[in-house]
């Protein structure tokens, strides 16, 4: 697991809060089905004291961006684009490629200099 993509968001956009909620389940629902079928692990939901909502899943990067560029997920982003305020995914490094990426930063800064 050397990526991992997670989402962000920091409240339900007023009178869009019955809808997020039913959001959460259909998101929970399409990511632990991709989980079952061995294409990432168990979607992981988060919340912070000062309320943002996060959750992730962890998996190969290509596969990961698969999955997120297929229709169902691309409908799903977009609902959440319009029921949750700054919301937000992204795209990590994670585990043993997080040192080949820290490499070739150093690289990249290296040649800077």
């Amino acid at each position: 697991m050397h990526s991992a993509m997670i989402v962000t968001w920091t409240e339900p956009i007023p009178g869009r809060e019955a809808k997020a909620l039913e959001y959460g389940a259909d998101v929970a629902a399409f990511w632990t089905k991709q989980a079952e079928a061995g294409k990432c692990t168990d979607p992981e939901l988060f919340f912070s004291e000062r309320g943002v909502g996060m959750w992730m899943v962890k998996g190969d990067r290509d596969v990961l961006l698969s999955i997120h560029d297929s229709d169902e997920a691309q409908l799903l982003i977009m609902r959440g684009q319009l029921l949750l305020s700054d919301f937000g995914v992204d795209f990590y490094t994670a585990g043993e490629a997080s040192d080949a990426f820290m490499a070739r930063y150093m690289n990249a800064l290296g040649a800077l200099t």
